[in-house]
């Protein structure tokens, strides 16, 4: 084995590792996302449930996309991993603490 194919492997985990934990953050966030009210978003000063739906669905669709291009042997596009986990990392740290504590007071 050479030292170069070495690297296109090493790469290769790398990504498989990267898309994985991406896609189950976005899954997460997504699932998240569709759980909470809309009265929860409202009240805690949020946009609007129909929004983060949308971006973190759009989040899922990148991830699935990069996994389909895992699953063929390639190297999924950085830009588009980047964008969903920044995606749903606002998601997760910043709007889903806000959105469970109303969710689960039943305001």
């Amino acid at each position: 084995m050479s030292p170069l194919s070495i690297v296109v492997y090493f790469q290769w985990g790398v990504s498989a590792l990267f898309a994985l934990v991406v896609a189950g953050l976005s899954l997460w966030a997504l699932l998240d996302a569709v759980r909470a009210t809309d009265y929860a978003y409202q009240s805690a000063f949020k946009r609007t449930k129909t929004f983060w739906v949308t971006l973190t669905g759009g989040s899922v669709l990148a991830s699935a996309l990069a996994l389909l291009t895992l699953s063929q042997g390639g190297v999924p596009n950085l830009f588009f991993q980047l964008f969903a986990a920044i995606a749903a990392g606002v998601f997760l740290a910043d709007v889903r603490s806000v959105v469970t504590v109303r969710r689960n007071k039943n305001y």
